[in-house]
């Protein structure tokens, strides 16, 4: 990691340090005026759903500062070690720089969005759930970037003689990555499938049992649909794993790229997507747009592939 990469991950890092002590010491100025009992979580509309003890409270912070770190640490990894990589040394490098950027733009937005979250239990006012909500498609934003940069870098800096175990270590990784998103979504939806749909005139009116918001709709449906989703990105990555299986017994190469990428960016949009359905929240159109675009420019990496070939 060059110089101006390294400053900027350390004002980043600070940054995202600042807001989750300053959240922090904002809500422990006003613990003595809280009752025993306070609103700690937010439904789609910004309201308190859950009330419990003030010591609760600081689950925002608790939680912010574990992801915090972890994408610290994750940071320190990707300077010490090798990527593993079959890239040219100058292609290894912006690789690992593109990488440690775009977690540390997480690193700062997901600690904007745990400090919003603990200025508003700290104030005991609702979440404004718009700008949350765009904090989110933010995020998400950023993500796609950084893998799409990412992609861009390895396919410039390659080394077309690969070995067999760099290529390995990157298609395994492509299939490993896409099934644990793809279960921790349904477990995920299994911990929330009680709790919908979100809010106590809701959640405990018998007129809404067995149901769930669907924003995109802005109707209440039988939570079970929620399962259509998981459904489909399995049968997806099935279809994408007997293609992947097919061309790696093949050795057409350009075709195993072809589907670890699909593989990979179904299974991080569809969890996101499942994420906004389990909170009750729209599925962005824009996000749906960028998922189309990834695809196509992914086919288009394709024929220029099998046109080298």
């Amino acid at each position: 990691m060059n110089k101006k990469i390294s400053v900027i991950h350390y004002i980043l890092f600070f940054i995202s340090v600042f807001l989750l002590s300053a959240s922090l010491v904002l809500y422990l100025s006003k613990w003595n005026g809280y009752p025993e009992e306070i609103g700690i979580h937010f439904d789609s509309d910004g309201q308190y759903d859950v009330i419990a003890s003030k010591f609760y409270g600081f689950y925002p912070n608790v939680v912010g500062s574990i992801v915090i770190a972890g994408l610290a640490f994750s940071c320190h990894l990707i300077h010490k070690k090798k990527t593993g990589l079959a890239v040219s040394e100058k292609g290894e490098m912006l690789f690992k720089s593109e990488l440690c950027l775009t977690l540390d733009c997480l690193s700062v937005l997901l600690s904007i969005f745990f400090s919003f979250w603990s200025r508003a239990i700290s104030f005991q006012i609702p979440l404004d759930a718009n700008f949350m909500g765009n904090l989110e498609f933010v995020i998400l934003i950023i993500t796609a970037i950084g893998i799409v940069s990412e992609i861009i870098t390895y396919q410039k800096y390659k080394i077309r003689e690969q070995t067999a175990e760099n290529s390995g270590v990157s298609h395994r990784l492509c299939r490993l990555i896409p099934w644990m998103l793809t279960i921790a979504g349904i477990l995920i939806l299994l911990i929330s499938w009680e709790r919908l749909p979100h809010g106590d005139e809701f959640e405990n009116n018998p007129e809404y049992f067995g149901l769930a918001y669907f924003a995109n709709f802005d109707i209440f449906l039988d939570k079970s649909l929620l399962l259509i989703p998981h459904i489909i990105n399995i049968i997806l990555l099935v279809i994408l794993e007997i293609f992947s299986v097919r061309a790696v017994r093949t050795e057409k190469t350009a075709l195993i790229s072809l589907t670890d990428r699909l593989k990979l960016i179904s299974g991080i949009f569809f969890f996101w997507w499942n994420l906004l359905l389990i909170q009750e929240l729209p599925i962005g159109i824009i996000s749906s747009i960028l998922f189309v675009c990834l695809c196509i420019l992914f086919f288009i990496i394709y024929q220029k592939e099998q046109a080298i070939i």
